[in-house]
């Protein structure tokens, strides 16, 4: 559902799919609006083949034109006017349907052109306009299909320099000589270090020109490819950039991932957050009771799926029941376990919508659609000082990446750059759930204020809740535009 694929879109159906557009968008606007009902899916090969030859048709009469991005991101926007609210954004290498008429404005002489499936876009501003398809594009294109849509590298040395192109040896040379004196300058004299970078002090080494920027101990960047020159490897990140590969760590994140719910397997699911000794209760004469650890019954490790019961309170303790070995049951202390339960969908949820409910004391995430739950998982949400906030939200943008950073002066020891962070939905301000590969501690708090999701989770989330993200785009947004995004439940 997260990316909207083109076989999803015939002709035949695009009526079908109801919205609430922006004033002032054309009929064709309308079509990428949440659905009032699915779309059905084809059936069979053959009817997968004519849906695709009914959109190639309608494209080609309606949307004649072809477009290449150009720049870093292109804004798509809801108007043909340069402060229109924005319906999404699209990367460099991306391909474009474009209708043949252009509507020329005093802040775009090149023209705006109206975008399939909607939204308008300026020439100038980054599209490259043809009337037959671009040979070249998408040389960052994510991998959609991948849990990480790129690969990740951890930098793992202080003032790490990242080139506009690959250097030379003597380039390097250079910037190590400058990255030693900068750090040596920053222990004593941070002012007296930033006039260094700033190129201000004669007769010490400078930075070279082919450096982009410097790279900061812990910090994260993302790449598509790794080039060599001259018996040297260097990553190439999304941006075009390089950072030699051998002051880089590749992260690929945790391999755990929730649960698809259906109707042989639904609401409560329970996973152990720590490794949990599954003890056994003997009732005692007096009437008390003891729960004892069983000889030759191993620990339960962290993150697996336990069969449980229910709650049970045992003097002033609560403990969970778990199946145990031959019928019996066995206890687990109440802090050993995360347990993803259900809940009512919110007022006004229709029968098919999906909306994500979120619980910070249990640490567990549930999609459902409508009030039927569809996927449990465990999440990291804010520790304390950066609290995710509780109360019932909306999905207003949406990323298959987007990068986030904490770099003011207030940040301190929290300093953070993490590019392109995977399956991207911000629900309030800059509080998302997304994707986290630098880490494995899910169902325990960690992070700065967003829910932390192991990337397969977050994938599979992102594809099933609205907004959509419309082929070949990469973010989109619901901010003044009419597009529906799902509702998103955050709770005690």
């Amino acid at each position: 559902m997260g990316i909207v694929a083109i076989v999803g879109l015939a002709t035949a159906g695009l009526s079908a799919i109801a919205g609430h557009g922006p004033s002032g968008a054309s009929a064709t606007t309308e079509i990428a609006r949440a659905p009032d009902e699915p779309l059905p899916e084809p059936t069979s090969e053959e009817e997968r083949a004519a849906r695709e030859r009914e959109h190639q048709a309608m494209l080609d009469r309606d949307y004649p034109l072809h477009g290449l991005v150009t720049k870093t991101q292109l804004v798509v926007r809801a108007r043909p006017e340069p402060e229109a609210n924005i319906e999404g954004w699209l990367r460099v290498g991306s391909h474009l349907r474009l209708k043949r008429e252009s509507t020329r404005t005093p802040t775009c002489a090149s023209g705006w052109y109206e975008l399939w499936p909607r939204g308008f876009a300026c020439a100038g501003l980054g599209v490259d306009v043809t009337e037959t398809a671009p040979e070249h594009g998408r040389e960052v294109a994510p991998d959609l299909e991948s849990a990480l849509p790129y690969h990740y590298y951890f930098v793992k040395e202080p003032q790490v320099p990242e080139w506009h192109q690959l250097p030379s040896r003597d380039d390097q040379r250079a910037a190590i000589a400058h990255a030693t004196r900068y750090l040596e300058f920053l222990r004593d004299d941070e002012r007296r270090a930033a006039r260094l970078r700033a190129g201000e002090l004669a007769n010490e080494p400078g930075a070279p020109r082919e450096v982009a920027r410097w790279l900061d101990h812990g910090f994260w960047i993302a790449s598509n490819a790794t080039e060599v020159r001259s018996q040297r490897r260097f990553v190439r990140t999304v941006r075009g950039s390089y950072v030699k590969e051998a002051q880089l760590e590749e992260r690929t994140g945790s391999q755990f991932h929730g649960v698809e719910l259906d109707e042989t397997r639904t609401l409560p699911i329970a996973w152990t957050v720590r490794a949990a000794r599954p003890l056994a209760r003997r009732d005692r004469e007096d009437g008390t009771t003891r729960l004892i650890e069983v000889e030759g019954e191993e620990a339960i490790e962290r993150l697996e799926v336990v069969p449980w019961q229910r709650r049970e309170r045992i003097g002033d303790r609560i403990y969970h029941v778990v199946d145990g070995p031959n019928g019996e049951v066995r206890y687990l202390r109440d802090w050993f376990v995360a347990v993803a339960e259900r809940r009512d969908p919110p007022a006004g949820v229709a029968a098919h919508e999906p909306w994500v409910h979120v619980d910070l004391s249990a640490q567990t995430l549930v999609v459902y659609r409508g009030p039927t739950p569809i996927y449990a998982t465990l999440v990291s949400s804010g520790v304390e000082g950066h609290v995710t906030p509780i109360g019932e939200f909306t999905i207003r943008r949406k990323f298959v990446t987007d990068t986030m950073a904490d770099l003011g002066p207030e940040a301190g020891d929290d300093r953070y750059r993490i590019e392109d962070v995977p399956w991207t939905q911000y629900f309030d301000g800059s509080i998302a759930l997304h994707a986290a590969f630098w880490h494995g501690q899910f169902g325990i708090t960690r992070s700065h204020g967003c829910v932390n999701l192991a990337p397969r989770d977050a994938q599979w989330v992102f594809q099933h809740t609205w907004p959509e993200v419309p082929d070949g785009w990469h973010g989109v947004s619901t901010e003044g535009t009419g597009v529906r995004g799902s509702r998103v439940i955050v709770t005690e």
